[in-house]
């Protein structure tokens, strides 16, 4: 196990409270310690230690590039809530890259469907065979080189943090013995990695950070609903699904001619629907029928349609962890 700790200038319930409505949405435990509070997220254990006017947090992860994963995850939160400025870090070892960065060469490049390209990275992508399928892009300035790590453990990016997009992709397919990736894009015009993938070149060092997010789940019955932003996600949960899965998938794409061969397992149906002819991914979720007994359900999309999605989630009568409600982009 990895660990680090956090030194907050504030009360514990000056954010406490915030953290755990996070960790419910996210459907992630919380429990009572003879210390404080013990909050569940993805990447570890925060365990919330009220020592009066200041509050220790101490942060437990499974290795060093989830225990980073935790500890953004700790400032994105604080930063939300204007108290970003009241951490200080216990002292680690820095000046190199930061755990959770993995270097890659392009390989390979290609345009599968009109709105999508699939890009193959070769690199040491090992920690990617297990855990979360997701990853985030590092699109900055070239020139100032890579990520490093500072005495405390925390990321240094050059130029500041506000130099580089971030975008999340999901790992789409690995090398069983993680020597590639495999990402697919999808393209809209004014974004960054839009203008990206026009210019990516043979052999251009790519660097990203991960895993993080969702992963394989299991579950007798599934339901999965994306867009085209969800597609890659959608269809590793399928791929990934245990022997004997049944239930139904429902993916958005622009076009009939994005639509992608995929080998399904026996028992999960896949139905495409295309914006182009007027599909509408909210109408398929509202006429999903939902069995008894273990199950999961999973949406992914723009914010204002889960938005829509979480409102129908909470009448399935659904139990905490089978259902997940995601928002991948927002629109203008």
């Amino acid at each position: 196990m990895e660990r680090t700790t956090a030194f907050l200038d504030i009360p514990a319930a000056t954010f406490l409270p915030g953290l755990i409505q996070r960790a419910a949405e996210l459907e992630m435990a919380v429990a009572d310690t003879p210390r404080g509070k013990a909050v569940e997220l993805y990447y570890g254990t925060l365990e919330v230690i009220d020592t009066g006017p200041r509050t220790t947090v101490e942060l437990t992860s499974s290795d060093a590039a989830r225990l980073l994963n935790l500890r953004d995850t700790l400032t994105w939160h604080l930063d939300q809530v204007g108290l970003k400025h009241c951490i200080t870090w216990a002292k680690m070892k820095g000046g190199a890259n930061p755990a959770n960065l993995a270097l890659g060469h392009v390989v390979w490049v290609s345009e599968i469907s009109p709105n999508f390209t699939r890009v193959r990275l070769a690199g040491n992508y090992t920690r990617f065979l297990e855990g979360g399928f997701h990853f985030r892009l590092l699109l900055g300035p070239k020139e100032l080189g890579w990520p490093s790590t500072d005495d405390t453990g925390g990321t240094v990016w050059p130029g500041g943090l506000s130099q580089w997009h971030r975008p999340v992709y999901t790992v789409r397919g690995i090398c069983p013995e993680g020597r590639w990736i495999d990402f697919d894009i999808f393209r809209h015009e004014g974004g960054r990695a839009n203008d990206w993938i026009a210019t990516l070149e043979m052999g251009e060092e790519v660097g990203i950070t991960g895993p993080g997010g969702t992963g394989h789940v299991e579950a007798p019955w599934v339901g999965l609903f994306g867009d085209e932003t969800a597609l890659p996600a959608v269809l590793r949960m399928i791929r990934g699904a245990p022997e004997g899965t049944c239930g139904e998938a429902v993916l958005l794409v622009p076009t009939k001619a994005d639509i992608q061969t995929v080998a399904l397992p026996p028992g999960i149906t896949l139905r495409w629907l295309c914006r182009d002819e007027g599909g509408v991914l909210m109408d398929a979720f509202r006429a999903l029928q939902v069995p008894e007994g273990p199950r999961y359900v999973f949406y992914a999309g723009e914010k204002a349609e889960v938005a829509a999605a979480r409102d129908h989630v909470a009448t399935l009568g659904l139990k905490r962890g089978e259902a997940h409600t995601l928002v991948y982009w927002t629109a203008d």
